[in-house]
């Protein structure tokens, strides 16, 4: 009864705001997908239907803000309770003040802190250091959650910035909040920072990151999490994380490619039984071909290198109207047993392991 009330007010929701926005974004996706389970060898078939409602103000004005809607993943309307699916539905819900002196940014949405696409140390906020992602997805990383955020500006490329948490269970005592600076030296951005949050323990999470160009762009990051009780030194030298990439368009041949990686020093360093929380070095690669402004190929793959397995996903986005699209995805994981993406075994996905799929995914996108 509780989830078809939170339907209930997800309907309402979008009728009311579509009859009150001027400019209302609507993007409808509808995917069907043939899965084969090598573990089973089983088949089965799921059509999934996806929407988001984006309302936004206008652009000019000293204060602007955002709502975003969405329709809660299958998997959670059958597993998780329904704040969990309340939190999915809203995605964005914030607002932008602008100030003679500083900046204002409160309620739930994503601060972008360090650098990376699907890897990135310097995500001491959401956490960017796992391979629980889905593929087919145009955006890796775009968890969201509560904050309230000054950023003052220290010059036209610096500024400092303050942010706090609330507690995740409403004890006063697990507030998180942390700070960072931003700023350039000569050719190469620095940025660094310190946040506090509490996840079952107390832990404290200092970073740094770097970001340049050598013609394409790179990044680097790193940080730990240093907790305040039990084997200190250890645990935080476990928590070690670094990442880094490269970037580079060529725009002659229509390409674009990404490299990036992660390693953990303190992780597991054998070949066999690799974890996502310990495996020491990870490798994501990303390759898009466009041949047309309509037509774009795509091939992403996150590597396991201490035991060869790999995730791959090959999709093609294919702009046939104004604003409509038909979609295409491949996906599959290649390992042995108990490598990190088995063929016959679990895989890490968002939702916590499932079972290694090949996955073909055909279907069509509409924003307007």
């Amino acid at each position: 009864m509780v989830k078809k009330s939170l339907f209930l007010s997800l309907l309402l929701s979008i009728a009311l705001t579509l009859s009150a926005a001027e400019n209302p974004v609507v993007e409808m996706q509808l995917l069907n997908t043939i899965n084969y389970t090598p573990a089973t060898e089983q088949w089965s078939q799921t059509m999934a239907p996806a929407m988001s409602l984006s309302i936004s103000s206008g652009r000019s004005g000293n204060v602007q803000g955002e709502v975003v809607l969405k329709t809660p993943n299958v998997n959670l309307l059958t597993t998780a309770p329904a704040p969990a699916i309340y939190d999915d539905i809203l995605h964005k819900a914030y607002f932008k003040a602008r100030f003679p002196s500083f900046r204002l940014t409160a309620g739930k949405t994503r601060l972008s802190w360090g650098d990376g696409m699907l890897f990135n140390a310097g995500d001491v906020l959401y956490g960017s250091n796992d391979t629980s992602v889905t593929l087919t997805q145009a955006e890796l990383r775009s968890e969201t959650g509560l904050l309230v955020s000054l950023n003052y500006p220290l010059g036209f490329f610096s500024f400092a910035e303050v942010t706090v948490l609330p507690s995740p269970d409403n004890q006063i005592e697990h507030m998180g909040g942390g700070a960072r600076i931003y700023t350039t030296v000569q050719d190469t951005k620095v940025e660094a920072g310190y946040l506090t949050s509490y996840e079952s323990e107390r832990l404290h999470k200092p970073y740094i990151s770097l970001q340049g160009n050598i013609g394409p762009d790179w990044y680097l990051s790193s940080s730990v999490a240093i907790p305040q009780r039990g084997d200190i030194g250890e645990e935080t030298l476990d928590s070690l994380v670094i990442t880094g990439g490269l970037y580079h368009i060529q725009y002659l041949k229509n390409l674009s490619l990404r490299l990036e990686f992660l390693t953990r020093p303190a992780g597991n360093w054998k070949a066999e039984s690799q974890s996502d929380d310990d495996c020491p070095l990870l490798l994501y690669q990303e390759l898009v071909y466009t041949p047309s402004s309509s037509l774009s190929w795509s091939l992403r793959t996150i590597i396991s290198v201490m035991d060869l397995s790999l995730n791959a996903t090959l999709g093609v986005n294919w702009a046939v109207l104004e604003g409509f699209s038909l979609l295409g995805f491949l996906s599959s994981p290649f390992g042995e047993e108990n490598d990190l993406f088995s063929w016959k075994g679990k895989v890490p996905s968002p939702y916590g392991p499932t079972d290694a799929r090949i996955a073909l995914t055909l279907g069509a996108s509409w924003i307007f």
